[in-house]
């Protein structure tokens, strides 16, 4: 949606005068983007992510702000309504909650309405395996914390789930403590504008985007390589990201005139890979306390027109699967991972092809004016 078109549907709901605030333990990149100078919000951090581009903050309402830093500013600034972490986030849930009871207290005493409260679902790992799992300093921690993620679930005015994934999960976790209208929309991005690109096939290229880590699968991923470039003529492999894996990613650039590796590099660069790449491959690993969300490099490869290969973990994956992409069982990863990539690399389709598989509006976006009550 465009920034006159959210002007103008904020102006319909009277909503156009609103002091919106983003409460997030962490905030990245993709965060900064959904935000448009229309929007009227104030994003209030604790932390930045990796992937966090100062020159995409410029011009964004953007606050560092720890537990003390987050009551001040409710009790000095008006607030109509507050995105918060979700429920399932715990560590986030003593500061959700200080700052909802900071700004309804100043909503009473300057006769303002009482703030709306929302939220945006997507964490699909079950409490019962986080006990399970975790140290017992950090199980006692979380048990502690647990029961505030209960009473930030009953002062949710509206969450939406990201994927159906997150909604079983929090429908067992949370039950009847989820008193607020709660919404299914799934995480699916727009196609972006590729010009005349769209319409031809791209060359062989595979992309690895994001965290070099075992979780996301890089190892597995260089592993798969040698048979990828036996099995497909001109093949290359564009490794972008940082992590753990940068020695093996730059060994393995140094060795192979096929592979180029680009080591955080600012955001154009990243886009510009994007435009290149056939394939995107993150093939995530199932982790005790880890399961894949969503795959924010699988929702930006399939708005640039890229073949997906991943895992059944992502909480995408029966989308995926049933519109072309290569989805391979977690358990399976060593054995299939090189044959699905192999795969997605002869595939004779577009960039223009993948694009006509994705919805006409941006899920998050969707989801987003839902909860802020913007919708056109």
């Amino acid at each position: 949606m465009s920034d006159t078109k959210i002007a103008d549907v904020r102006a319909a709901t009277g909503a156009e005068d609103r002091n919106v605030v983003q409460l997030y333990e962490v905030a990245r990149t993709a965060h900064l983007e959904r935000i448009t100078g229309a929007d009227g919000v104030t994003l209030l951090y604790r932390e930045k992510r990796y992937d966090f581009d100062e020159r995409v903050a410029d011009g964004v309402r953007i606050e560092h702000a720890g537990l003390l830093g987050t009551v001040w500013y409710a009790a000095t600034h008006p607030v109509d309504l507050v995105e918060v972490n979700e429920p399932l986030v715990v560590r986030a849930s003593l500061r959700s909650l200080l700052f909802i009871g900071t700004a309804r207290i100043r909503a009473f005493l300057t006769r303002r309405r009482r703030p709306t409260v929302v939220a945006y679902a997507i964490a699909n790992v079950p409490t019962s395996t986080l006990r399970a799992n975790l140290p017992w300093k950090a199980r006692v921690k979380f048990e502690l914390q647990r029961p505030l993620s209960r009473l930030v679930a009953r002062r949710i005015d509206r969450i939406a789930f990201g994927t159906s994934d997150a909604e079983a999960v929090y429908r067992r976790e949370f039950g009847s403590a989820r008193r607020g209208a709660a919404r299914l929309v799934e995480a699916l991005p727009v196609a972006v504008d590729l010009g005349d690109g769209a319409d031809a096939v791209r060359p062989p290229a595979i992309l690895f985007l994001g965290d070099l880590s075992a979780r996301k699968g890089f190892p597995d991923v260089a592993a798969a390589w040698p048979h990828v470039r036996d099995a497909v003529v001109n093949a290359r492999f564009v490794i972008v990201g940082r992590g753990d894996g940068v020695a093996q990613a730059q060994a393995l650039s140094d060795a192979d005139p096929r592979v180029e590796f680009f080591v955080a590099p600012p955001r154009e660069v990243i886009l510009d890979q994007l435009t290149r790449a056939k394939v995107l491959v993150l093939p995530s690993r199932r982790r005790p306390l880890w399961k894949e969300q969503i795959g924010l490099p699988l929702v930006e490869g399939l708005a640039h027109g890229c073949v997906v290969v991943t895992t059944d973990e992502s909480g995408i994956a029966d989308w995926l699967s049933a519109h072309g992409h290569r989805v391979v069982p977690e358990a399976e990863v060593t054995d299939r991972l090189a044959e699905a990539m192999i795969d997605a690399l002869n595939l004779a389709v577009t960039p223009a092809d993948v694009q006509r598989t994705l919805p006409e509006r941006d899920g998050r976006t969707v989801a987003r004016e839902w909860l802020y009550g913007i919708e056109g």
